[in-house]
């Protein structure tokens, strides 16, 4: 039975409810962790289940339910940082912040997707930018020796095309690694790290 007559036949491919079939719409998958100072090592996304929305959108850890699947186009990491003051310190000393700390853990991290037993990658952690984020400035203004500045930090540029896309298919299992393999960084605090899949999602239309 037709659940959508009378429609144009035109919008055959639009309909959002059918007794069968499948349909295609935009969507992310996203998970998010803490890095920890000088700790972490690696950091496996995408096994959490039962958490806030805005931590992951995941339903079960590890795999979407049948019979959903997605195809991945864009893999974006964004840091949820905050903007942060901090004094200026000595003319020839790093300045310790979260774009410091940012820039530290992207220089040696890599990130690494694992779909069923195939891995894919590694990529450098710069390579995955958020690409859209609040953008800020740095500013600098106080009267004692030590300015104070204000400033937010987060990975920036055009999206990495993944190209040829990679398929999740139901019920199979997959993760996203972020790992250290030089060292532990030193970084000024804790971190907390957001990995998106941008992408299509195919579902049971309603």
């Amino acid at each position: 039975m037709d659940l959508n007559n009378p429609i144009p036949q035109e919008w055959a491919s639009y309909v959002t409810q059918s007794a069968i079939g499948l349909e295609v719409v935009p969507a992310m998958l996203y998970d998010t962790l803490t890095f920890t100072d000088n700790v972490t090592r690696e950091l496996v996304f995408f096994n959490q289940s039962n958490v806030a929305e805005s931590i992951s959108n995941l339903k079960q850890p590890g795999m979407l339910p049948n019979p959903q699947s997605f195809l991945i186009q864009n893999i974006r990491i964004f840091f949820r940082t905050v903007l942060q003051t901090t004094d200026q310190g000595a003319a020839d000393a790093t300045i310790p912040s979260a774009i410091n700390d940012i820039i530290l853990i992207t220089n040696t991290g890599i990130g690494t997707l694992v779909i069923g037993t195939k891995r894919y990658g590694p990529w450098p952690l710069w390579a995955l930018p958020a690409s859209s984020f609040t953008k800020s400035i740095v500013a600098a203004a106080g009267g004692e020796a030590a300015n104070l500045l204000t400033g937010y930090g987060q990975l920036d540029g055009p999206l990495y095309p993944l190209f040829p896309n990679l398929m999740i298919a139901p019920l199979q299992n997959f993760q996203f690694i972020l790992s250290w393999p030089q060292a532990a960084v030193d970084t000024l605090a804790d971190r907390v790290i957001q990995v998106l899949f941008d992408g299509q999602l195919a579902r049971g239309i309603q």
